[in-house]
């Protein structure tokens, strides 16, 4: 039995710990029966979000590879000039209120798009019941960012109704099963513990990372799909779990420039710390880059570290990538004495926008 912290700590290591638990129960989420297949001549899918709502659309790429239909995640208002009356739009915000979507939502229709929401309700849910339009309900009162279990498990099954892609029972109980034999290994230090040395795919333990991270900042390097939308989530956990900046950067676009740029004095270079996520799907010549990469800056940061996911299959690994992600966001947060659950600039911004 874990020994789960006091307060807000205490809650954010139990909903990271629950993320193997909202990925079964998505499979009983109201809605998604009513999500039915893509009409003949549907072009392109667009998912509409910000934050933790929009990062399930990054992390179920690798899954969309051998599909005939792409997917979009646009992170903006309104939509894109591209999108037309025979594309599809989902529609994902936690709250129902993220204005950016809202916005998108109303563009959709004023566009004739074919429209499906992901949402635990709000101004989302109501538009979606005003034009007739399928909305997925996901449980509501949770941080955004605690409810991806939920959200990606929402998508990925939605985008089995809709027929582009098949077996997302199958995959998400795999993906659980990886989770489930790692949360114990992972969770760990949270309450003063010694951190382990190792989790259970060979890494860095995440309270053991947390150690060395604590009073650095982390330069994220992504290789390969099933890694890029992590590095993204990632840093954001790192954002707004223990309040601290951090950098991401893909392979192999960051070899074009990010590499040229760690050129610090002695005394900066002990304030960042290389972390290079990577899942099963970098080819050759990204591993090389891979390698020669981290050979070029190994003098030039306080440490390196490489996150693997050998888990056996595309979702598994994301969401083991996901996993060790929020832990290590936590784990700092504790180091660093700081609660991982208010975004108070977050709500002072939304207050000042009015």
């Amino acid at each position: 039995m874990a020994s789960w912290p006091e307060a807000g700590l205490g809650q954010m290591y139990r909903l990271i710990d629950s993320l193997p638990t909202q990925l079964v129960e998505s499979a009983d989420l109201a809605g998604l029966a009513e999500v039915q297949p893509l009409a003949d001549g549907t072009g392109r899918l667009v998912l509409c979000g910000m934050g933790g709502s929009a990062i399930a659309g990054d992390l179920v790429q690798p899954l969309l590879k051998s599909g005939r239909i792409s997917l979009t995640v646009w992170r903006d208002y309104g939509l894109p000039h591209w999108v037309a009356a025979d594309d599809l739009v989902l529609c994902c915000s936690y709250s129902g209120h993220t204005e950016e979507t809202l916005s998108a939502v109303a563009e959709a229709g004023r566009r004739g798009c074919q429209r499906v929401a992901i949402t635990s309700g709000g101004e989302v849910a109501a538009i979606a019941a005003r034009d007739h339009f399928p909305v997925v309900t996901l449980p509501g009162g949770l941080p955004p960012r605690a409810s991806l279990g939920y959200g990606l498990g929402a998508l990925t099954r939605v985008l089995d109704r809709l027929g582009v892609i098949d077996g997302s029972g199958g995959r998400i109980h795999a993906a659980v099963e990886t989770l489930r034999a790692a949360n114990e290994s992972r969770r760990e230090p949270m309450a003063g513990d010694q951190a382990p040395a190792e989790d259970t795919e060979g890494n860095i333990s995440p309270g053991a990372l947390a150690e060395v991270l604590a009073g650095s900042t982390a330069v994220i390097y992504t290789a390969g799909s099933e890694a890029h939308g992590v590095g993204i989530r990632l840093k954001a956990q790192l954002n707004e779990n223990s309040k601290v900046p951090a950098l991401v950067a893909a392979f192999p676009e960051l070899d074009h420039n990010d590499l040229v740029g760690w050129c610090l004095s002695p005394e900066m270079r002990d304030k960042f710390v290389l972390l290079i996520l990577r899942g099963d799907d970098d080819n050759e010549r990204i591993a090389s880059r891979v390698e020669i990469t981290r050979d070029l800056l190994w003098d030039e940061f306080a440490d390196i570290h490489e996150i693997r996911s050998t888990a056996d299959s595309p979702l598994g690994r994301v969401l083991s990538l996901v996993q060790y992600g929020d832990y290590l966001s936590c784990h700092l947060a504790r180091l660093g004495g700081v609660d991982p659950i208010p975004v108070t600039r977050i709500t002072k911004l939304k207050n000042a926008l009015g």
